[in-house]
């Protein structure tokens, strides 16, 4: 895929699911993004930061069909989550991949899938933990999406929304997983 194919193909994604993706997690607004393609490969298939999304071109030249990729950029854009660290890292990597696949967007190597000891690790392992959560207690994904967007997530913020801490849900989580 060209560098302006790639452009145009994601500007269409943006138009098409941004405010889907600010519904899913309670954004106030669809911000302006920039798409910016490289020839590099370095960063991996794709990178946010700020609004900023970066598309690495031999990648999607490889996976054409990878919007699942994009649409899990499009959400760190649209969250702008101000706190990035080792507290919120899991959750945010794993909210863009649970809005992949709630879009219908994964991919044979991008899937939701169970893992022991690993609903805390970030991207599709806790996108199922999420999925699982989200079936529990509705509105979870939002109402935790709220609090990174405001800044002012902390584990605490599990037992306020869905009553019991991170790792009791965890625990139930893994509990309730077939052998």
């Amino acid at each position: 895929m060209r560098r302006r194919q790639l452009r145009v193909w994601a500007e269409e994604l943006y138009e098409e699911y941004a405010a889907r993706i600010a519904e899913f997690i309670g954004a106030d607004d669809v911000p302006k993004i920039q798409i910016l393609v490289t020839t590099s490969g370095g960063g991996g298939a794709a990178w946010t930061s700020g609004t900023d999304v970066t598309l690495s071109a031999p990648w999607f030249s490889a996976h054409p069909d990878d919007s699942g990729g994009v649409l899990h950029e499009f959400t760190h854009a649209i969250m702008r989550a101000p706190i990035y660290d080792d507290r919120t890292r899991w959750l945010i990597e794993g909210i863009a991949d649970w809005i992949r696949d709630e879009l219908g967007h994964d991919m044979p190597w991008t899937f939701a899938y169970f893992e022991p000891g690993a609903a805390t690790s970030g991207y599709q392992t806790t996108a199922h933990f999420l999925r699982w959560l989200e079936a529990r207690t509705p509105g979870t994904v939002r109402a935790l999406s709220s609090e990174l967007i405001s800044g002012t997530y902390g584990p605490e913020a599990f037992e306020t929304i869905t009553g019991a801490s991170v790792g009791a849900c965890v625990s139930r989580y893994e509990q309730e997983q077939p052998a």
